[in-house]
């Protein structure tokens, strides 16, 4: 029998041409990033169709589907093929300043990247209900990491789920593979601002490797297990 593939974890939703830009590109890094949203991957998808800004990634991955059979925890939507591309990053020139005068433009980070989302809400408060997201949406206590060291001043997460690293695992394996991008950890700078990423070092990044304003990813423990394991 034939061993599963991550590729066997993949559903195809098709964008329009005008929800990304459809030129084949050369890939030499992939950005890690969480939605902060809701566990169901098609609603991401669903908003960014629904919106003129061409922001997306090409991959999705779905968590915790409590009762809905809609998806699976750890299954990926793609949205368009890893060569193509879109502008996930949202980054301008004084994003990018930190790369001095080696840094990229943001077209040109966005155009030599693949972007895969984890879904997860990110950063959480924890009030009287419990654990809430930025929107007030409470995060049941077993999906909730707390961190030994606060995360851009939050101490604590929604956890990406064991299945949604195990995929990401898998999937940045044979992505590396497929473009020949170096898939090791680049340590703890990745969730920081790192000149390094500005200026296009080849490799896996995380959204705040480019921008100060984000919080995904954070370094929970198993991501950074997974990170390692590559």
């Amino acid at each position: 029998r034939r061993r599963m593939s991550v590729l066997d974890r993949i559903t195809v939703v098709p964008f329009e041409k005008t929800n990304y830009i459809d030129e084949d590109t050369t890939k030499s890094m992939i950005f890690i990033h969480h939605t902060a949203s809701s566990a169901n991957p098609f609603s991401v998808v669903d908003w960014w169709k629904s919106t003129p800004e061409r922001v997306a990634t090409s991959f999705v991955i779905g968590g915790n589907p409590g009762t809905s059979t809609k998806w699976k925890d750890g299954d990926i939507i793609q949205c368009f093929g890893s060569s193509k591309w879109a502008y996930h990053l949202g980054v301008t020139a004084k994003h990018l300043q930190i790369g001095g005068t080696k840094a990229l433009s943001g077209p040109e980070l966005n155009r030599r990247s693949i972007g895969i989302e984890i879904c997860s809400w990110g950063q959480l408060t924890k009030t009287d209900k419990g654990f809430a997201a930025y929107n007030g949406i409470i995060v049941p206590d077993a999906q909730v990491c707390t961190l030994s060291v606060p995360f851009k001043g939050f101490k604590y997460y929604q956890k990406y789920t064991v299945a949604q690293l195990d995929t990401t695992f898998q999937l940045l394996r044979y992505l590396g593979e497929k473009w020949q991008i170096p898939v090791v950890y680049k340590g703890d700078r990745i969730f920081d601002l790192c000149p390094e990423c500005a200026q296009g070092e080849p490799g896996i990044w995380t959204h705040v490797s480019c921008r100060s304003d984000k919080f995904d990813c954070f370094p929970q423990p198993e991501l950074i297990t997974m990170l390692k394991a590559l």
